[in-house]
């Protein structure tokens, strides 16, 4: 149905309202807050710069770093590369997502209400207040790893927090977690595992957040193994 000239005029003014809250300093910051608020999305403080790809965004950002750590603790580089891509577009620092439904899945455990929460019992969160555990609901560093991944590993969720020691502590969680798939160059499994927690389902259909994650994990993969060859063994 076509819009009435009356509707046409009401919608114009309502996108050069937007346009000019936007371009407004102190009402885009309050509009920020209200996203970072209902989202729990940070964002980046390191802007990225005009007409640059995420795949170039991550090499400035990671390509070092990501490197040396594919090579101490042998888990592929283009795996890794193309990870973080999905997960944080290869921001430095990456932000980080608050989830209200694992926060509540916690507070339950922490209650007695449930028994426990993938490998989270009620003994390991009986000391912490609602602050703490909002740390452990929150997804942290390159691979936004949840907080709560911190008491397996046996470190604290600062070590994900800190820029510094984020993306090692992620590399030693999923060689750790999913080594096996990479081993094996099972990268359909490994980027499902990552997003899901169950490897890539036998029916084909992709459980994942976003239906094109793993395919488009595995595409980025390609490119990072073809143009960094000699940071990862030989894939198909």
């Amino acid at each position: 149905m076509a819009l009435s000239k009356r509707k046409k005029r009401w919608l114009s003014a309502l996108s050069v309202f937007c346009i000019l809250l936007l371009m407004s300093y102190p009402y885009r910051y309050d509009l920020v807050d209200w996203l970072r608020e209902k989202t729990g999305w940070e964002l980046p403080v390191n802007p990225r710069p005009a007409g640059i790809t995420d795949l170039q965004w991550c090499e400035s950002n990671y390509h070092d770093e990501i490197a040396e750590l594919a090579e101490k603790h042998e888990v592929p580089y283009a795996y890794l590369m193309s990870l973080i891509v999905l997960e944080c577009g290869g921001d430095k620092p990456a932000g980080h997502r608050f989830e209200k439904h694992i926060f509540n899945k916690l507070k339950k455990v922490q209650e007695g209400k449930i028994k426990k929460f993938e490998n989270i019992r009620q003994e390991d969160l009986a000391p912490m207040n609602d602050d703490a555990l909002k740390n452990l609901a929150t997804s942290w560093g390159p691979f936004q790893l949840m907080g709560y991944k911190a008491i397996a590993l046996g470190v604290n969720v600062a070590d994900l927090r800190n820029e510094e020691t984020a993306a090692e502590v992620g590399v030693e969680w999923i060689k750790k977690e999913y080594g096996h798939f990479l081993t094996k160059k099972k990268w359909k499994d490994a980027f499902h595992y990552h997003n899901t927690g169950d490897r890539f389902p036998l029916s084909g259909h992709s459980h994942t957040h976003n239906p094109y994650y793993v395919s488009d994990g595995v595409k980025q993969l390609k490119y990072f193994e073809k143009k960094y060859a000699k940071k990862t063994p030989s894939q198909s």
